[in-house]
């Protein structure tokens, strides 16, 4: 009796261990997995109302805690959903960062591909901050053999279509609960992921 409570006790343990595994990258960036899941199809970047609206695509969320060793804040952009089974690379679509778990503001460091203008010629208010000097890593560390998959983002209405892609710039600070958002292909839910960051590969996911 007392042999099979240990062996329960190690196995419990075992699987905590593994579940709250970190994973320490090259650049001494350390990840460690909360969860992953389905999510409703709303988005919160930024102050705009995100909504996909095609049944085709299902948005994810990713939570991680993440911490930087070195003098090194965390790319956002160079952060990716793969898929294994099907050979995809998916963009980060939305992110939402706390520097601690409780009583710190969330954060959203979101930037545009393109910029948006209004019919005055000026910044689209509401839209993220165009600034191509804050630099977009997410081609940098393509897969081989993989397809890179982003879906740009309608800042227009009707037929007047203001599309662009969306990224985010690094980090503010260099401990961080980050939730991560991603557009999915629905009819690949039941794929194998894994969350890569620039081209390493940080935990698997399981939705």
């Amino acid at each position: 009796m007392k042999k099979t409570i240990l062996s329960f006790i190690v196995l419990v343990t075992l699987a905590f261990v593994q579940l709250n595994a970190q994973t320490i990258t090259s650049e001494g960036l350390s990840f460690e997995l909360k969860k992953g899941r389905i999510v409703g199809k709303h988005s919160i970047l930024g102050i705009n109302q995100v909504r996909i609206k095609s049944d085709k695509i299902t948005r994810v969320k990713v939570k991680v805690k993440i911490k930087a060793y070195k003098n090194n804040k965390t790319k956002l952009s160079a952060l990716s959903l793969v898929d294994l089974s099907k050979k995809i690379r998916y963009r980060l679509s939305d992110f939402i960062g706390y520097a601690c778990p409780v009583g710190c503001s969330a954060y959203s460091p979101a930037r545009l591909k393109k910029q948006i203008l209004d019919k005055r010629g000026k910044p689209l208010y509401g839209a993220p901050l165009y600034d191509p000097s804050e630099k977009d890593y997410f081609k940098d560390f393509n897969l081989a053999g993989f397809t890179n998959m982003e879906v740009p983002v309608n800042f227009g209405k009707g037929e007047n279509k203001k599309l662009s892609i969306v990224y985010f710039a690094e980090a503010e600070t260099k401990k961080l609960i980050a939730e991560l958002y991603f557009a999915i292909f629905s009819s690949n839910i039941t794929s194998d992921y894994a969350l890569y960051y620039k081209d390493e590969k940080v935990c698997d996911v399981k939705l």
